[in-house]
């Protein structure tokens, strides 16, 4: 298995109690250690395969999360990273019902 750069999104939602939605934000901030326990909603978004890829407040120069047995730069993990794998398209015709006698392809 080959380790490769994702973005992740997450939403997370918590009910505030607060005088306006800036005390809201603020109080949502400060008490975001109880908050972070609540269900998150993670998908990923995109494979990171340049520069160009990362989220504005990304660089190469900082550390992705994961493992850190090996704990890379992010632009020293795209140095190394691998080609990305062309896919096939054209087998996957083969495994398709051929038309019947006269259907349209």
């Amino acid at each position: 298995m080959i380790n490769r750069l994702y973005t992740v999104s997450a939403t997370l939602t918590a009910v505030i109690m607060a005088t306006s939605e800036r005390e809201a934000e603020i109080r949502f901030k400060s008490n975001f250690g109880e908050i972070k326990d609540q269900p998150i909603d993670a998908v990923a978004d995109e494979e990171i395969r340049t520069e160009r890829d990362l989220p504005d407040d990304w660089t190469v120069d900082c550390l992705p999360y994961g493992p850190r047995d090996n704990a890379l730069t992010i632009g020293e993990f795209l140095d190394v990273l691998p080609p990305a794998a062309v896919r096939d398209t054209k087998t996957v015709d083969m495994f398709t019902a051929a038309p019947a006698a006269g259907e349209k392809a």
